[in-house]
């Protein structure tokens, strides 16, 4: 009985509008953006879950790079992301220059202010769901441990990890 029930589920309004979405999301948030990108260098690798936002001419990625699965990389109308050559990024990373507080009535400006383009150097390494907040800039070598909260800028041949990201160590 319990999987007749399931059957039913593909016959179900309410399955093929949640089917309906992820496809449309699929469509502008990575194959649309994709396309539409400000710059992507040469053998870039940009995983298929990864998600562009509403901006994506606002970000620029470089050469030999590497977004991973399920990674979301957001820019406001006003701000930008650049990302250097060589720079990996692990999976479900979350990377934004939005605060997102605006509202319906006022979407273009943010409430809190916080609102700040995001540089990321060469040859960085960012770990797996680590969240780099808007206005940060990330020294060319630097790695960013798994899980880390980025809420200030990262000198450059460093190691920071955490919530909120901290010193580790001087990378050679």
């Amino acid at each position: 009985m319990k999987k007749f029930k399931k059957l039913l589920l593909l016959f179900s309004i309410g399955f093929w509008k949640q089917f309906y979405i992820l496809i449309a999301s699929f469509l502008t948030g990575n194959i649309w953006a994709k396309s539409n990108l400000g710059g992507c260098g040469s053998n870039t690798d940009i995983a298929p879950t990864v998600r562009f936002g509403n901006y994506p001419n606002n970000i620029f990625i470089g050469n030999n790079c590497s977004l991973g699965y399920g990674n979301h990389v957001y820019t406001g109308p006003k701000s930008k992301i650049v990302i250097g050559d060589a720079t990996l990024i692990g999976p479900f990373a979350f990377i934004t220059t939005e605060a997102f507080s605006a509202s319906k009535d006022n979407p273009i400006d943010a409430h809190s202010g916080h609102e700040g383009d995001i540089i990321i150097g060469k040859n960085v390494r960012i770990g797996a769901h680590s969240v780099l907040l808007p206005g940060v800039k990330i020294g060319d070598g630097a790695s960013i441990g798994a899980g880390s909260v980025v809420t200030k800028d990262i000198p450059s041949k460093t190691v920071y990890a955490g919530n909120p990201a901290r010193f580790v160590k001087n990378l050679l």
